[in-house]
């Protein structure tokens, strides 16, 4: 029996019409080198994963298959989820493990796509997360009510599952904003998880997020 393979699926296929960029923000350069670039080498490198799959927009796929010609590139959807479904179709039939990562975080640690392997020895999905440092409100209209912070989780990236949970649960047809909030809407009796996330796992979102990851990228080097 073959041994169940791991594979890491990076979502690549949004614009981020934040950055004000005329190209899509994975491809914009980040010391030099392509965003992309950074996940693509933080899942290849790393020993547990077998496979990394690029999901990306019709005009870009010839351009990423022939940059990345070590990983596997498809055809991302209309919207996200589409796009990671389409991911989780291109897999080999023997993947055991997903990892859904967003292209626009690319300092993804080493120590958290393993930390997010280990759990998944005992749950069916994981995901890495930060506590907030701000203080934080919820508005409605005028009003606002202060939140704990310490009870409140941001959520990163990658989103670790058994593959067959999370395929049952984009079978359902729900819709969510990402993948562990589809899983616990879809299954509710799946275990889930949150391991301790990186700051350094932000998100390039706005053109500022390009300077606060340079130094990121400057004080590993350092």
């Amino acid at each position: 029996m073959k041994q169940p393979r791991n594979a890491a699926i990076i979502v690549a296929a949004g614009f981020g019409s934040r950055m004000g960029a005329e190209m899509p923000k994975q491809f914009l350069k980040l010391e030099g080198k392509e965003i992309l670039s950074y996940s693509v080498q933080s899942f290849s490198e790393h020993p547990a994963i077998h496979e990394v799959i690029i999901v990306t927009s019709t005009e870009f796929q010839i351009e990423v298959a022939n940059r990345y010609p070590e990983c596997q590139v498809v055809l991302g959807g209309k919207t996200r989820q589409d796009s990671v479904f389409n991911g989780l179709q291109a897999c080999d039939d023997n993947t055991g493990l997903v990892l859904v990562h967003d292209a626009a975080r690319p300092l993804v640690p080493r120590q958290v796509i393993g930390a997010c392997l280990e759990k998944l020895e005992r749950f069916d999905g994981v995901a890495p997360a930060i506590t907030p440092v701000d203080s934080m409100i919820q508005m409605d209209d005028q009003n606002f009510v202060n939140l704990d912070r310490n009870a409140l989780r941001i959520v990163q990236t990658p989103q670790c599952f058994r593959r067959q949970i999370l395929l049952k649960a984009h079978a359902t047809g729900m819709i969510d904003t990402d993948e562990v909030g589809l899983v616990k809407q879809a299954m509710p009796e799946a275990t889930l998880t949150f391991i301790k996330g990186a700051s350094e796992t932000m998100k390039i979102t706005r053109p500022e997020d390009v300077d606060i990851a340079t130094i990121y990228l400057r004080s590993r080097a350092t």
